[in-house]
Order: structure tokens, then C-alpha cells, then sequence
């Protein structure tokens, strides 16, 4: 899955291409964008990953979709007091030992799920939504 379709900067993805590339994740892909409809969406590209969706609210990204074939990557970086925070939820228990075990960089905690429509995407929804509540 880890392969990225979009590589070429003329390949900008559009539904029809990312459904074909993402497969069985692309329901995965749209339950993600519901749940963020209230942030700007921006492609990016850079020359060594390709095509990336950034979903902003004008000032930090909450996370980044990346396509992969076959599913999709979700990353995010998370700031102290959020980590810290969703550490105590006892709702985010599923993803607590990516949280606890994140690198941490100058913009936050790295975070990346990997989504390829045949695991169970609640846990990361979760932790999207509750990043979203902790961000208003």
C-alpha cells in the first residue's frame, strides 16, 4: 500500500483519479473529509512525496491525506497540552500508545495512521474529532 500514485506534479488528484488510487479506502477518504468540512482544503505538491491534502484552519494544519495505493495516510502533529489531554481520555484509549510513543518535532507530535479501507477507521475518527474540539 505504501507506494504513492500522485508523484508527478501534472497528476494533481481529482475524485475520479483518487478513487481509483485509494480503492476500498475511499469511503474512508470521504468519511475523513465530513468530518472536517469546516477547514480549508489545499493540495500541495512537493517534489519528493507527491500530492498531499492539507487540511488547515488558515493558521496550523489539523492533518495532512496522503494517497497511497490502495488506502491512504493520515498525518498530524499534536501540541503538548493536546497530547496530554487526549492521554487522559479514556475514549482515545485504542490509540494511546501511538500518542505516548510520538516523536516530538518543532511543530508538535507526529502522528500518522495508515487507512486502507480494511481496518477499522473509528479509532483515528475519534481522535480527529476530539483534535477538532480541542482546536475551537
Amino acid at each position: 500500500m505504501a507506494d504513492r500514485p500522485f508523484l508527478a506534479q501534472s497528476s494533481k488528484p481529482n475524485d475520479e483519479s483518487l478513487q481509483a488510487a485509494l480503492g476500498p479506502a475511499y469511503g474512508d477518504y470521504r468519511a475523513i473529509l465530513g468530518h472536517t468540512t469546516a477547514f480549508a482544503r489545499d493540495w500541495t505538491f512537493t517534489r519528493t512525496g507527491g500530492w498531499l491534502l492539507k487540511i488547515h484552519d488558515r493558521k496550523k494544519a489539523l492533518l495532512y491525506l496522503i494517497p497511497l495505493n490502495q488506502g491512504f495516510r493520515m498525518s498530524m502533529a499534536i501540541r503538548e497540552s493536546e497530547r496530554e489531554a487526549m492521554l487522559r481520555d479514556p475514549a482515545l484509549v485504542s490509540v494511546h500508545e501511538a500518542i505516548s510513543s510520538a516523536r516530538k518535532y518543532p511543530e508538535g507530535f507526529a502522528l500518522a495512521f495508515d487507512v486502507d479501507g480494511q481496518s477499522a477507521i473509528g479509532p483515528a475518527e475519534l481522535l480527529i474529532t476530539k483534535l477538532i474540539a480541542e482546536r475551537a
